[in-house]
């Protein structure tokens, strides 16, 4: 099999290797897709989307950003739903999104 040109990757798709949707438990690739990117990212609201397969279902997730300026981050599935409900909880899906990410530059230091 040739292997695909960079030209051909899509940069709206991440893979992850996360704990499978058996009890085993066994890595399991899970793949993002950007579907939404606010062209406004710094107003209120869904800043982006990411559409998650791998496991048992599809599910989405979305990073809000709330009228204080906080981001908050959304997952459809039933873990993020039922868990984080009434006390804060980050699924999976949504871990293994933030350890795709970059690292958060160093705070200013406060002369």
């Amino acid at each position: 099999m040739e292997p695909t040109p960079n030209a051909d990757l899509d940069l709206n798709v991440l893979i992850a290797s996360l704990p499978g949707p058996t009890r085993k438990r066994t890595p399991s690739d899970y793949r993002y897709r950007l579907t939404y990117r606010n062209p406004e990212p710094d107003e209120p609201g869904c800043a982006l989307l990411w559409e998650v397969v791998g496991g048992r279902l599809e599910y989405q997730i979305a990073l809000e950003r709330q009228p204080s300026g906080a981001l908050r981050w959304h997952c459809t599935c039933a873990d993020a739903v039922y868990r984080g409900e009434d006390a804060p909880h980050v699924c999976k899906h949504v871990r293994g999104l933030l350890e795709l990410g970059r690292a958060l530059p160093p705070a200013p230091s406060a002369a």
